[in-house]
């Protein structure tokens, strides 16, 4: 299942070390490579998933529940900071968990990662995934903007960095960010319209981020943002510079049609995280519209913290079901070739063919082979969460 492509059946894939070389029918391949050493495969060959948004020192957390059905964000996000603040964790520990979590992912068919964390973790040698790592940097108020940047200023220059959300970080400390990355030709990611009492923050400074900010003496000197029109607060991240092909927008639950066009008109991606989103109770993401323009999001599962399954192939079954008119194929993009190009390795992800990774996922089993055509098939892998049988493949040396 090249997924840029159509499916093969009775395919195969020709590898060498860490890349592939050729894709297409078992006779096609036999033919032109008759001494290459063949191993058998019964089942599906995929790509592996991209997780193009998770939080992986979040993990030692643990699920932090909503209180109750009338609560708010803001009201999830006091009880996140409060455990942090009385959990006491090590730096080993955080570490331990987020290795443990990161393994998690693999040993489920992800191969790529967007982390995004508030500390460095270094790498893990126990996980053979490829994990992107971005530090997350907050500053809603000018003092915490000038604190920000002085911590940024004093990284290594290879050390990649991104903002939070637009009602976390000041406009200034926004466009910093987005400059140091442009100048490192690094992803920019940024949470975006989770909730809608952002754009209550941005556009009148009222909303329970208001509440929120204001509760710990950071609103009175940033927002409202003065300019802010119809455009929303899409617009205002145009404005300030913030959106291009190397942005990615997080969640993107409550948008216009406006925005959603700005976002297309400017190249930017978007990443969608249905469980999370359902756990926060924030709404559903409107992924017909952005397919209507053009658009193909990718998926992230976000934290263990808002989401417990931490799953992909959970994501994907909900958006089938969120979704029943968006085509299986779609979807399977989505958690594959939507968050390569939008992290902008789909020169080595997110599809089977020529000089892609060799590290090819097997799934397998009697479900699957008893598909009767390749869109059966499809919908199978789609819409029935986390097969019971599935490895990978790896022939680099």
């Amino acid at each position: 299942m090249p997924v840029s492509s159509a499916v093969i059946p009775d395919g195969a894939v020709v590898v060498d070390h860490s890349s592939i070389v050729a894709v297409g029918s078992f006779e096609e391949i036999f033919s032109q490579f008759p001494d290459v050493p063949v191993t058998e495969c019964s089942g599906v060959l995929l790509p592996a998933l991209v997780n193009a948004h998770i939080h992986l020192d979040l993990s030692v957390f643990g699920p932090v529940p909503q209180e109750s059905s009338e609560s708010t964000m803001c009201d999830w996000i006091s009880s996140l900071l409060a455990k942090r603040l009385s959990s006491n964790c090590s730096d080993d520990e955080i570490r331990d968990a987020a290795e443990k979590a990161a393994r998690d992912q693999y040993a489920s068919g992800v191969g790529l990662m967007l982390d995004i964390s508030n500390r460095y973790l270094g790498t893990f040698d126990s996980c053979p995934a490829e994990i992107v790592s971005l530090l997350e940097m907050l500053g809603p108020s000018q003092a915490a903007q000038r604190d920000a940047i002085t911590t940024i200023s004093e990284l290594p220059s290879e050390r990649m960095v991104t903002g939070h959300a637009p009602y976390s970080t000041t406009p200034d400390l926004l466009s910093y960010i987005k400059k140091r990355c442009t100048a490192q030709n690094a992803v920019f990611s940024l949470h975006l319209a989770e909730n809608r009492d952002e754009s209550l923050l941005l556009i009148h400074g009222t909303g329970c981020f208001a509440q929120f900010l204001k509760d710990r003496g950071a609103v009175s000197d940033t927002f409202p943002i003065p300019g802010i029109d119809t455009s929303g607060v899409v617009g205002y991240l145009q404005k300030r510079g913030i959106l291009d092909r190397k942005t990615l927008c997080v969640h993107c639950v409550h948008m216009s049609s406006e925005e959603m066009k700005i976002l297309a008109e400017s190249q930017a991606h978007v990443c969608l995280c249905p469980c999370s989103n359902r756990f926060l109770s924030v709404g559903t993401a409107p992924l017909e519209k952005f397919l209507d323009f053009g658009m193909l999001p990718a998926l992230g599962t976000d934290s263990v913290t808002s989401n417990p399954q931490l799953d992909m192939w959970e994501e994907m079954a909900l958006l089938r079901k969120n979704h029943p008119t968006v085509a299986a194929e779609t979807i399977l993009s989505m958690a594959t070739l939507g968050g390569a190009v939008a992290m902008h390795r789909d020169n080595r992800y997110g599809s089977i063919e020529k000089g892609r990774t060799s590290d090819i996922l097997h799934v397998h089993g009697e479900q699957y082979e008893k598909a009767a055509y390749p869109q059966q098939l499809i919908e199978l892998l789609t819409s029935g969460g986390r097969p019971e049988r599935m490895d990978w493949l790896t022939f680099s040396e």
